[in-house]
């Protein structure tokens, strides 16, 4: 989305209702945000959020020597402006034409979590700002999504993992378990607090979202499946 694309620093009145939240309020409108995504990608439809979109798409994957399995995962695309005009790199992806699309129902999601619509569509706009205020600064970003996964940012690379109880769900092979354990690219893809296929290359530390503007903090995020099988990452 166009909104995002920040010609100039933020300024101090730019985040009026962030400013206003809790961190904890904060998080609350994203484990409901992450929530509704999550749902509708259950549904097999994809969620524009405004820097981008979540969906679900068919991949085949190499178990052992000569089998391939196919396996449903999640992916997020990101916003093509977003990518050219911050100069980002990040895996191309392509979702399917007839994948029905949605936006975020901030009614809903506000219903859920017992807040305003317009407080949920403020925090959740002005958060995205924030992403990507920290993008235009060349700051490292780790933006935990409750259930979900984690976007990751790391010296202009973006990259997305997801819960592995939410892999599990979201595949109606019955395959990804397999594919997990039996295909290291595919674990690639798994989330882990502590343990992702990245690391930390800036001096000034990582910016963890969803949170209020003055207390980032310089650590990973400790958002986990509440639910579900664990998997553990290969050594």
């Amino acid at each position: 989305m166009r909104k995002y694309l920040l010609f100039k620093d933020l300024g101090p009145n730019d985040l009026p209702t962030l400013k206003q939240l809790t961190t904890n309020e904060i998080c609350k409108v994203w484990a409901g945000t992450s929530k509704y995504i999550r749902k509708q990608l259950v549904e097999k439809k994809a969620v524009d959020i405004g820097i981008g979109t979540f969906a679900l798409v068919l991949v085949h994957a190499k178990v052992g020597e000569d089998k391939v399995l196919p396996v449903e995962r999640p992916v997020f695309q990101l916003c093509r402006f977003m990518k050219k005009f911050y100069k980002l790199q990040c895996a191309k992806t392509k979702i399917p034409k007839e994948t029905p699309f949605c936006q975020l129902d901030f009614q809903q999601i506000g219903a859920d979590i017992h807040f305003r619509p317009e407080i949920v569509e403020q925090c959740i706009h002005e958060t995205l700002l924030f992403f990507a205020g920290a993008i235009q600064d060349k700051r490292e970003v780790e933006f935990s999504f409750r259930s979900v996964g984690i976007l990751a940012v790391r010296r202009s690379v973006v990259s997305m993992t997801f819960f592995d109880n939410c892999l599990l769900e979201l595949d109606t092979t019955g395959n990804m378990h397999t594919a997990l354990l039996g295909n290291p690219k595919m674990m690639r893809i798994v989330a882990f607090a502590g343990k992702n296929d990245y690391s930390r290359l800036s001096q000034d530390g990582v910016i963890v979202l969803p949170r209020a503007p003055a207390a980032t903090c310089l650590r990973i995020p400790t958002a986990l499946p509440t639910s579900g099988e664990r998997l553990m990452p290969r050594s």
